[in-house]
């Protein structure tokens, strides 16, 4: 019995775990209402919020982050220690220049999609990620990802 009581609870928590996979209209929604609170609050209020981790732009695997064009990490929700840093020579785990990357599509495109390797912050293991960015005001862009 205890065996079967095992076995259901571990279905049940592998069953929850993956039902907080974000979709891809998901990301993209949860980036929007990041632009909206920029637009309607100012940056300093909105990257403050982003930074909150009792706040609304940390929800599982989702957080927001934002860089500003030279690379500055404005906002990271899942490591506030990093905001401040410049991380524009920050790499992937297959060598892609990042945060490179991220600004090129943000002044180019003004919005798009990046997959990148990253690592997994609960399998500990090198996955594939994918993650959507925005321009704002202030030279800069905000985003958030998943993994596949």
């Amino acid at each position: 019995m205890l065996s079967r009581l095992s076995k259901l609870c571990a279905v049940l928590v592998l069953g929850v775990s993956f039902s907080y996979a974000a979709t891809v209209a998901e990301v993209q929604a949860f980036v929007e209402d990041g632009v909206k609170l920029c637009k309607e609050k100012g940056n300093e209020a909105c990257l403050k919020e982003f930074n909150n981790k009792d706040g609304a732009f940390i929800k599982g695997e989702l957080y927001m982050f934002a860089y500003d064009f030279n690379g500055v990490n404005q906002a990271l929700g899942s490591n506030p220690k990093l905001v401040g840093k410049n991380l524009y020579k920050l790499k992937d785990a297959s060598g892609l220049m990042l945060i490179q990357e991220l600004i090129k599509i943000a002044k180019t495109d003004g919005e798009g999609w990046l997959d990148y390797k990253w690592s997994h912050p609960i399998k500990k293991k090198i996955a594939d990620k994918r993650s959507y960015i925005k321009r704002i005001d202030g030279d800069m862009f905000i985003g958030t990802g998943f993994y596949k």
